[in-house]
């Protein structure tokens, strides 16, 4: 029975199935998580202040926004397969400048690898949505989700564990690993272009045309503002929790821990399930966004005991877990199939949008208050996104 199972899984695998993208979706985070805690403790070191950290994460913003638009029009004249292998290239070559270790180098490699994200996740969006019936992402999801989870948990500590106990270079070069192992197996699959696809109408790919067309459709508008609040609220823990750990005395490694810890809740979200079909998206989704938005206010006004602060934070990350255990479902059951290139590209830039607006705005916040404001000032936004979960369907399940 073992190995008739094992047969099962290895053909499983070796063709793209739902447990095939699972794998996808697990090491296209992990690139990604590796350094999500390493960055912004490199960028308080280079900039000296959280108020020009967030400046530096503005910029950034910008461009990571730009160039995710740039994605459709890329997939346009490279196709899917083409513009992944783009992310991949990009993908290494950022990890290879991060170790250069100049500060042009530390800024280059930043904007590389955000424009290696942008396509590699566009793309595996597109080709999930392929393989994938509409009707089974309400189960797929929270499955996707675990896995994107388990990487967010172990990749943040991992990175500052490798960058403190053995070397400042070590987490790029394990990222760079990371990257060409997600390309390797991408092509072990043999996933190609469909061009049945956009048989039913011509897809649109001029920027100017196609934003519009989104949030002209106030399914996606609604999808839009959920998910990069929920993408802001995250982009804030990432970058603000390690620089109060180090701030507070609590160490870089507790600042580390404490992102990869939180983030390992997500892994719960396919427990979610029944409680998802049982009470609907939109309490979960309420209780969500209300719950860490008072949790997060909370945390900004106690951040004197750093302790309490700690345990505030775990709460709060707990809420936000209600926030992403339906993960893409609204966008994937909201999208037209000719129109899946161009509305996963914008739908993507929301975290883009997010890691520029926050940042910016976090600047300013900055410049006046102390960093206790940056955390208060989420909540309150959590909160007010809380409202807007009444706009979704209460049959949606």
């Amino acid at each position: 029975m073992r190995t008739v199972n094992l047969t099962v899984l290895t053909g499983a695998l070796s063709r793209p199935t739902t447990s095939a993208f699972s794998v996808l979706f697990t090491l296209e985070p992990l690139y990604r998580s590796i350094i999500v805690t390493v960055v912004p403790l490199m960028a308080l070191e280079r900039f000296g202040s959280a108020q020009d950290v967030s400046i530096f994460f503005f910029v950034l913003g910008v461009l990571g926004v730009g160039m995710s638009l740039t994605v459709p029009w890329l997939v346009s004249r490279l196709s899917r397969r083409g513009t992944f292998t783009l992310g991949i290239v990009s993908g290494v070559a950022s990890m290879l400048l991060f170790v250069h270790g100049e500060l042009w180098a530390f800024c280059a490699g930043m904007a590389l690898h955000l424009f290696a994200a942008s396509c590699i996740d566009v793309t595996l969006n597109l080709y999930l949505m392929e393989h994938v019936r509409r009707q089974d992402f309400g189960r797929y999801e929270p499955v996707r989700m675990f896995f994107l989870a388990f990487s967010w948990s172990v990749g943040p500590f991992l990175g500052v564990y490798l960058r403190n106990a053995v070397n400042p270079a070590v987490p790029f070069l394990v990222g760079a690993v990371i990257v060409l192992l997600l390309g390797a197996y991408f092509f072990y699959l043999r996933l190609s272009d469909n061009p049945a696809l956009g048989n039913k109408r011509v897809a649109v790919t001029n920027p100017i045309r196609y934003l519009p067309r989104f949030f002209a459709q106030p399914r996606m508008t609604l999808v839009y503002l959920l998910s990069a609040m929920r993408s802001g609220w995250w982009t804030m823990y990432f970058i603000y929790v390690p620089i109060f750990c180090v701030t507070v005395g609590l160490g870089e490694t507790m600042g580390g821990a404490l992102v990869s810890f939180a983030t390992s809740f997500v892994m719960v979200t396919p427990l979610l399930r029944g409680t998802i079909q049982r009470y609907g998206i939109r309490r979960v989704l309420l209780v969500g966004y209300a719950g860490a938005g008072l949790v997060t206010v909370g945390l900004g006004a106690s951040m004197s005991i750093p302790y309490l602060a700690v345990a505030l934070v775990l709460l709060a990350a707990m809420f936000a877990v209600l926030c992403d255990s339906v993960g893409n479902t609204l966008f994937y059951r909201a999208v037209r199939s000719w129109e899946r290139s161009e509305m996963a590209t914008v739908f993507g830039s929301y975290r883009s949008v997010s890691s520029l607006a926050f940042p910016g705005v976090y600047s300013g916040v900055l410049a006046i208050f102390p960093l206790p404001a940056v955390f208060i000032f989420t909540g309150f936004g959590m909160l007010a996104t809380s409202l807007m979960t009444r706009f979704i369907p209460a049959r949606m399940r």
